[in-house]
């Protein structure tokens, strides 16, 4: 579009404040994975210093009754040092690092983008090849279901990323095949004008 510009870098909060009186900006919308957490955080203050509108779109959460929450990867690694089988980690690479000396690892199976730095980064951190799957998602189901089998899975451990991240049908697997889901929960923050409807967040930006 000819009056989009797209800056795709890492924005720390003098950054972004940078950007909102280079470019003149009078709104933040704030569509950023509901784990980034700490871009929200300086999103929300670059507004608020820059008085200016902030909006947060999130995606709706998921609801299920049969799933173990947790509020840590510090929790899950806890709960799993006791557990016996084999574990599917889904939750991506930028906390695996927080894996690499569990006691579990030979039981431990990881899910992530396939992308060499993903890839070498799992690697480094001392996981074989065959610990390693490398798969671009969503899947469906029985895609989930047939991996489940296929490596024996009896825990997957997982985030709340939203019906578009593929967590319903990651989830309904698990339970279809009686696996435990363990999810640690998104970061609490306390978001103004929070909508989970696009057309809702829209509509309210130009009555604002």
């Amino acid at each position: 579009h000819p009056k989009l510009k797209v800056i795709s870098e890492r924005l720390d909060i003098d950054d972004m404040i940078a950007l909102i009186k280079k470019y003149n900006i009078k709104t933040i919308v704030d569509a950023t994975h509901p784990y980034a957490a700490e871009v929200s955080k300086n999103a929300i203050k670059a507004a608020e210093e820059s008085n200016i509108k902030y909006f947060r779109f999130e995606r709706e959460e998921i609801s299920y009754e049969k799933i173990d929450r947790f509020s840590s990867y510090e929790e899950v690694i806890k709960y799993l040092e006791k557990a016996k089988g084999n574990t599917l980690l889904t939750t991506g690479s930028n906390n695996l690092d927080k894996f690499e000396n569990v006691n579990f690892k030979d039981n431990l199976y990881i899910r992530v983008l396939p992308t060499a730095n993903v890839v070498k980064k799992c690697t480094d951190l001392g996981f074989l090849p065959k610990r390693i799957i490398a798969l671009q998602g969503p899947f469906s189901t029985d895609f989930n279901k047939a991996i489940y089998e296929f490596y024996n899975i009896k825990y997957i451990v997982t985030k709340d990323s939203g019906d578009i991240g593929g967590t319903n049908e990651k989830i309904q697997a698990a339970i279809d095949r009686d696996i435990k889901v363990l999810l640690i929960d998104r970061p609490h923050i306390d978001y103004p004008n929070k909508y989970d409807s696009v057309r809702e967040l829209v509509e309210n930006i130009y009555l604002k």
